[in-house]
């Protein structure tokens, strides 16, 4: 058996019993209508060929020096994305200019697909296992969407464009890696083209308090926690 990092491994989610309680608990905290929107978006995927499923990481082929450090495959769905970005908006009190969004640890493409969808003009996912990477190149083509880019690649090793706008890390990695991160997001700081801003889900560490501009922290109903922060 394969040693894995805390939280690597989420493939449970994928089990009937799993996908049922999920169903359950929507029903009973969003209702029936938010429950059949979600339905539907899944068998809009599903018929598409898209998958969003979770896996091991550990699984799978992994690049970088940094093979111990990363986390959980978790897919972000449209309406968390929509909630979460439309409190980014709120904490700041103006609209954010939509040119990139950047994912670190951007798995099957879930958040990049989704900053498409809201209106960004150019989306990059940085992903670690090739077979996730290569997942979410199969299911941006399978919904022909532009502009829209998943790199192989380790997370330390990559500098933000200067023209990006939020960066997005739903707790991809530990501290370790996060503090490598953030480096390389800082060092750019007096050269980004216009306000940055970052998005950090399920917080594991405090790196971010360090380094950046706390905004807001906030606690959803779901169990997810979700900080956010200006560079």
């Amino acid at each position: 058996m394969k040693k894995t990092h805390t939280n690597a491994d989420m493939s449970h989610q994928n089990s009937l019993s799993y996908k049922f309680g999920e169903f359950m608990d929507s029903l009973k905290k969003k209702g029936i209508k938010a429950t059949l929107g979600k339905i539907k978006q899944k068998a809009y995927y599903k018929l598409k060929g898209v998958d969003f499923s979770t896996e091991n990481i550990y699984d799978l082929t992994l690049t970088g020096e940094y093979k111990e450090h990363g986390t959980a495959l978790v897919s972000t769905s449209k309406d968390f994305f929509k909630k979460v970005f439309s409190d980014l908006e709120d904490a700041v009190e103006k609209e954010i200019e939509k040119n990139i969004f950047l994912d670190y640890g951007s798995g099957k493409g879930g958040a990049i697909i989704q900053a498409r969808d809201r209106g960004f003009k150019k989306t990059i996912g940085i992903e670690f296992a090739k077979e996730l990477h290569q997942k979410a190149e199969i299911n941006i083509k399978k919904l022909s969407l532009s502009n829209v880019y998943s790199y192989y690649q380790d997370a330390t090793t990559y500098l933000p464009p200067l023209d990006v706008s939020v960066i997005y890390l739903f707790n991809p990695f530990d501290e370790i890696v996060m503090q490598e991160v953030a480096k390389n997001i800082l060092s750019l700081k007096n050269e980004y083209k216009n306000e940055v801003y970052i998005i950090y889900g399920n917080p594991s560490c405090d790196v971010l308090d360090r380094y950046f501009t706390p905004l807001k922290k906030i606690a959803y109903d779901s169990g997810a926690r979700v900080h956010f922060f200006k560079i």
